[in-house]
């Protein structure tokens, strides 16, 4: 749902623009008044399931261009995976998933595919619905709720538009005129880890914004979304928190951070575990409604 909305943060700017009025610094104010109206004027989004509004300054099918484009060039790099269990695993599950989310997202063109990389623990999504796991966190998975619990909180940041508030963020901070530099990156939230940006900057540097994964708050905010469509789709949402649980574990039996996580703006595994906690009885309500069976599929 998109509609126009004055972000609540801006509401500081009056402050300062009143307190810089009386200085009469018309150098300050009028671009500052420009941003104001400029910002008032555009459209937020209405994240699906929590309800928050996001501001949103980019084209969706400039975004959604780009991205598939790099996603193609990523799957060029990328050696695929020729397991067919793997695979087909992976296909069921989004499968299942997209159809949950189709309102939420219904111009999505979904896809999704397996890196071969073993040890690797990681998987991401991309505006349009391009979607990658890496066999190694399939290995890791116990059963196929556990990795739909990772595919879920992937195709929740795509649902949320994160990327494309992203990008409005780092539109904001730049300069009159320097936006289009913007480069595409690809950031990975479902265990924390970050692939490296595929894409350049017009001025062929890469900017901040494709260096870093989502915030702490929108991996907060995937988690939520993808706990909840997972549900609804008829897998245990219990076992998000039991993946989570075990990841940790892992990292830290190799001597790894468990507070702060991979990245200092990704959630530590304690901080995700309690959020998931408080949100299990809404999950678990919608999951007991699902009447379809619940089997429990073993990945080899």
């Amino acid at each position: 749902m998109v509609h126009l909305c004055f972000p609540r943060h801006l509401y500081n700017f009056f402050g300062i623009f009143i307190m810089l009025s009386r200085f009469s610094i018309r150098s300050v104010i009028v671009p500052a008044l420009a941003t104001m109206v400029l910002l008032a004027s555009v459209g937020c989004q209405e994240v699906p399931i929590t309800g928050r509004n996001a501001i949103s300054l980019v084209d969706d099918k400039d975004i959604t261009a780009k991205s598939i484009a790099e996603f193609k060039r990523l799957k060029s790099m990328q050696k695929m995976s020729r397991n067919p269990s793997q695979i087909k695993i992976v296909q069921q599950i989004g499968s299942r998933l997209s159809r949950t989310v189709f309102w939420d997202v219904p111009n999505a063109e979904w896809e999704f595919v397996v890196f071969h990389a073993p040890g690797v623990m990681n998987a991401f999504a991309m505006p349009g619905g391009k979607v990658a796991v890496f066999s190694g966190l399939i290995d890791f998975c116990e059963n196929e709720d556990q990795l739909a619990s990772v595919i879920a909180h992937e195709i929740a940041h795509v649902v949320a538009r994160h990327t494309h508030e992203k990008y409005s963020q780092g539109w904001m901070l730049k300069p009159l005129g320097a936006a289009t530099s913007i480069g595409i990156g690809t950031t990975i939230g479902g265990t924390g880890v970050y692939i490296p940006s595929v894409g350049s900057a017009a001025s062929g540097g890469v900017t901040g914004i494709t260096q870093s994964a989502f915030d702490r708050g929108k991996e907060l905010e995937a988690d939520h979304i993808g706990l909840i469509y997972m549900a609804k789709a008829g897998y245990d949402p219990r076992q998000s928190l039991r993946l989570l649980q075990r990841m940790e574990e892992d990292i830290a039996s190799k001597g790894g951070p468990t507070v702060n996580g991979w990245l200092a703006n990704h959630p530590g595994f304690p901080q995700r575990q309690i959020k998931i906690n408080e949100l299990m009885d809404e999950a678990m309500s919608h999951y007991q409604k699902i009447e379809e069976s619940r089997t429990h599929t073993v990945i080899e």
